[in-house]
């Protein structure tokens, strides 16, 4: 018979996973017959998986041990502080077992796990996968004879329920950080949830006015000699418990005593347990300096209850010691006895006050036993004519379902206010560097949860903390990590769905944050037969909605953490299949104008690796950013673009590859000059060139070598960039496109300027003058405007450096003209840079000063970095010979920074240039000749001339301030 073993993978869970293992087990049995070692090892077994499954856990026989998993099928917010607990208990239990009770080894780690179906010839079952795993073996296996061991994660998670201690670290290798590993003690006595979670000290509290007014107006009412209750109802993490606790530790309260009781999910089995180890704690705490022991002091107390009949204390004894009352007393009508021992568990609670207003606390109610409710509900009843007031928590309302409580006052508590929210925020993060968009994708994340919101705080502030991690902080939502005390919350309510309901929430989530209402239900409908209710359920269970405003073509999620959790939970193979499921939905009518849904479109094609269609998709959406001056998002786009085509470059056709490879570099070539990233520019230009001989595209090819010598010029030699550009102007001529002619003949003038040639300067543009003044005259050519300013006014600035004012005043006017047509920014501060070169050569101070802050304003303000640097150095030496030097060393230390950042070698020669003449003006003159000195080596090297003629001067003749002027 042939096998036919496959593993499915179906969700990732956050689990906390356990292996414990019989030490020397093969010792043991290995002599034994099969049956025998089964007696001998069963029940220790059975023992280990029975006492996970009555946590929760799923478990696996594993030979001679267990494996338990905790989280998973369904998620459990709880699973780490399940596990320890099972561990304890598994150790305790084994402990009491009849005849030589074996040793074991227990070891727990906890992460996230592939849960998969293992499908064989028998049959199918469950497995787990995942690093997980390994790491909880092995943890297991360098663990201490009947000792827990955990890992630092187990311990993260668990909070501060359990006392424990380090014991070393387990190295992985591979260059993965240790594992801490800790032995757990014991579980703390009488720790409530909201304690043991107080990582970092008790949070800032904001907003809360109304629900805080509630419960002041109901102590009020306390001092009156009346009794009153509260039930604050709200989600997890809502803040619920820091409410409560910044009421019950108000001054305002004034002399008072407190009881607390706290319901957890490790004791819903144990009855009255809240009770009996809340009233256990206060009689062992009550007076440390008494000798008196437990039982007596609860003997005391019990005295003074009237009317209390043998068979109930012995039945209250019996809860508090562990100690079965006598027979006799199982003749007794059970449900009598029982609400007799209620009855006196809540006037022994009322009997501990010493006469002080009493604030008696319940927190997490959902999670409390029936006899715990019982009890509370019998204190409501009783406190009406006492000074007590009964404060309670739940995440749901289901104790007041059961009927009406009248002292009960049910408070509501909704997520924070934005206003109160962003306070949170800007509190906790505490001048941390972080900024206000960070802010608030903590604010759309958390969904105005306070608990929600601390924990992403803490985790953007561990990353700042961290050297290792190699981005300080997330730059879109989808970079946020889930915190890991928030993932089991939201993951729990969506296991709290049907099958079909999650399985169709997963695929919504695999889709995004939002959706066209008709591209929704197409996909929908090839999974389930009416895709239209599972939307409609999810809606009523308030996971979607529609989009504000009512717009019923939209949909999206609720809260964004459902849609970041459900799409986390999804394997992914499984995301692959709906990745390419939604494309098939988007695409079915090609490419659209619609940069939302094209970016749709290209994210699910990526998603499902389709990588020749993200590519294709990738670029349109580039190059619809590019048409709406959106040059970050079109430089993201592109990147992915070439990212997918690289995907495929062994594997698809080499001219389709090369094609697409070429449409994303001239979209990423455009896109880039906003930013100033010339290098890249440069690098990406010599990427296109190559590309272009492979296809024959002899156009682009012209225009990669045009972006060359535009590059060079700015970047480093200055020679490089006449030769290459003079080599694309031959060719541009050669193939008669005269665009090609215009922008080849510009990237020479501008090279030949910065090598201080100014009459070859002068010649490129002549050469081709037509061009430039009348056949593109207000041709947008992309990010940098009109071709015909460009040209123009690099002639005017040749004629300016070369003394030919007349023309220059020409050229300039014409370039003015020209920028007012087009309405460009980049164009006006050209021409008007232009205006204060000739400015400066002329000695028309107030003239230059005036165009030059105008063109910096204009730059600066549309984020012309590079138009920025240009005209800081002529003003900087305008403002110099009014003696305006503050401002003047303002504006060059700001071009500075700037050409440094963007590593424009000729920039930074034309700024400090400009600084050596600042610095002779104020009459510093051996820091001008040193300054001029270090700079020689850089113009010599970059072949820039005219600075470098200029420097020499300085040099010498470091006395003569008008040294510029005079070279000209």
């Amino acid at each position: 018979m042939t096998g036919n073993v496959q593993i499915e993978p179906t969700e990732r869970k956050m689990c906390t996973v356990m292996f414990a293992d019989i030490v020397k087990s093969t010792m043991m049995i290995g002599s034994l017959d099969p049956e025998d070692a089964v007696d001998h090892l069963g029940p220790a077994i059975e023992l280990m998986m029975s006492t996970c499954e009555s946590h929760g856990a799923t478990t696996l026989f594993t030979g001679d041990g267990a494996l338990a998993v905790f989280g998973a099928p369904d998620a459990d917010e709880d699973h780490a502080i399940k596990a320890i607990a099972s561990a304890l208990e598994i150790i305790q239990n084994l402990s009491k077992m009849d005849g030589a009770q074996p040793d074991i080894r227990i070891g727990l780690h906890c992460g996230e796990l592939l849960v998969s179906h293992l499908q064989h010839t028998l049959g199918e079952e469950q497995a787990f996968l995942g690093p997980v795993m390994n790491i909880a073996s092995t943890i297991e296996s360098r663990a201490r004879h009947n000792v827990v061991t955990v890992s630092g994660a187990v311990i993260e998670h668990a909070g501060g329920v359990f006392e424990h201690e380090p014991v070393g670290e387990l190295e992985l290798g591979n260059q993965a950080e240790p594992i801490r590993l800790y032995e757990i003690r014991a579980r703390k006595k009488q720790v409530s949830r909201w304690r043991s979670r107080i990582r970092r000290g008790r949070s800032p509290f904001v907003g809360r006015a109304q629900e805080l007014e509630r419960m002041f107006d109901a102590w009020n009412t306390i001092r009156s000699g009346q009794g009153n209750a509260a039930l604050l109802i709200g989600t997890a993490g809502i803040g619920k418990s820091r409410l409560l606790h910044e009421f019950a530790d108000s001054a305002f309260l004034g002399k008072h005593e407190t009881l607390e009781f706290n319901c957890t999910s490790l004791d819903q089995e144990a009855a009255f347990l809240p009770i009996t180890r809340a009233i256990t704690s206060y009689l062992q705490y009550s007076d440390p300096t008494s000798k008196i022991g437990l039982e007596a002091r609860l003997s005391n107390v019990l005295a003074s209850l009237r009317d209390l009949g043998e068979a109930t204390r012995q039945e209250l004894f019996s809860l508090f010691t562990r100690v079965q009352p006598q027979s006799e007393m199982g003749v007794a009508d059970h449900l009598h006895r029982r609400k007799l021992l209620v009855d006196a568990l809540a006037r022994l609670v009322l009997a501990l006050g010493s006469g002080a207003p009493m604030v008696l606390i319940v927190e997490d109610l959902h999670w409390a036993d029936k006899g715990t409710l019982d009890v509370v509900d019998t204190l409501l009843d009783k406190i009406a004519a006492q000074r007590v007031l009964i404060l309670l928590t739940s995440r749901n309302a289901d104790f007041v379902s059961s009927g009406p409580k009248p002292l009960l006052d049910v408070i509501h508590v909704p997520p924070l206010e934005a206003a109160a929210c962003k306070n949170l925020i800007r509190l906790l993060l505490d001048n941390s560097g972080v900024d206000q968009l960070v802010a608030g994708y903590i604010e759309e994340l958390s969904d105005r949860t306070p608990l929600f919101v601390e924990e992403f705080v803490y985790n953007i502030r561990d990353r700042l903390d961290d050297d290792k991690h190699p981005n300080k902080l997330p730059d879109t939502v989808d970079e946020f990590d889930i915190p890991i005390r928030v993932q089991p919350l939201i993951a729990s309510r969506i296991d709290a769905l049907d099958l079909e309901d999650r399985k169709a929430l997963q695929i919504v989530a695999v889709g995004g944050m939002q959706w066209n209402r008709d591209v929704l239900f197409n996909t929908l409908q090839s999974e389930f037969q009416d895709a239209q209710a599972r939307v409609y359920s999810l809606i009523e269970q308030g996971l979607l909605e529609f989009a504000v405003g009512g717009n019923a073509q939209t949909i999206r999620f609720r809260h964004a953490l459902i849609q970041k959790v459900g799409y986390r939970s999804v394997p992914r193979l499984r995301r692959y299949k709906h990745h390419r499921t939604i494309f098939s939905t988007l695409n079915k009518d090609g490419d659209t104008d619609n940069l939302d849904h094209m970016q749709s479109v290209a994210r699910h094609a990526d998603g499902g690796e389709l990588w020749l269609d993200a590519a294709n998709a990738y670029n349109h959406c580039g190059e619809l950013s590019i048409k709406l001056y959106s040059f970050e998002a079109a430089v993201s786009f592109f990147e992915h673009a070439l990212r997918c085509i690289d995907k495929i470059r062994h594997e698809a056709d080499a001219f389709l590859v090369a094609k697409l490879g070429l449409q994303a570099r001239r979209g990423l070539r455009v896109s880039l000059v906003a930013s100033g990233d010339f290098e890249r520019i440069l690098s990406i230009s010599r990427e296109a060139e190559d590309l272009c001989k492979k296809i024959g595209d002899t156009s682009s090819r012209i225009a990669s070598q045009i972006d060359q010598g535009i590059m060079l010029s700015v970047l480093s030699d200055v020679r490089d960039a006449i030769r290459v550009s003079q080599f694309a102007l031959i060719n541009a001529e050669t193939s008669g496109d005269t665009m090609l002619q215009a922008k080849a003949a510009f990237a020479l003038a501008q090279a030949a300027w910065f090598h201080g040639d100014y009459l070859s300067s002068v010649s490129a543009i002549d050469r081709h003058e037509n061009l430039f003044a009348e056949t593109f005259r207000t041709v947008d050519i992309g990010t940098t405007g009109s071709i015909s300013v460009l040209g123009i006014a690099t002639r005017a600035n040749a004629y300016s450096m070369a003394g030919r004012f007349t023309e220059s005043e020409k050229d300039i006017r014409t370039a003015l003209s020209i920028a007012e047509e087009t309405g460009k920014a980049y164009d006006q501060s050209f021409a008007l840079v232009a205006r204060g070169i000739q400015s400066c050569m002329k000695r028309e101070l107030d003239t230059g000063i005036a165009a030059l802050r105008q063109a910096l304003r204009t730059s600066d303000s549309a984020g012309i970095d590079v138009l920025c640097c240009f005209s800081a150095a002529p003003l900087a030496r305008l403002l110099a010979l009014k003696h305006e030097f503050d401002e003047a060393r303002t504006v060059l230390n700001k071009g500075l920074n700037l050409a440094q950042l963007m590593k424009m070698d000729a920039f930074e020669a034309w700024l400090l240039t400009a600084e050596v003449h600042v610095l002779l003006e104020e009459s510093r003159h051996s820091e001008a000749r040193e300054l001029a000195i270090d700079l020689l080596d850089l113009c010599s090297r970059n072949g820039y001339s005219g600075f470098r003629n200029e420097l020499k001067i300085c040099i010498e003749m470091p006395e003569f301030g008008d040294h510029w002027f005079a070279t000209k």
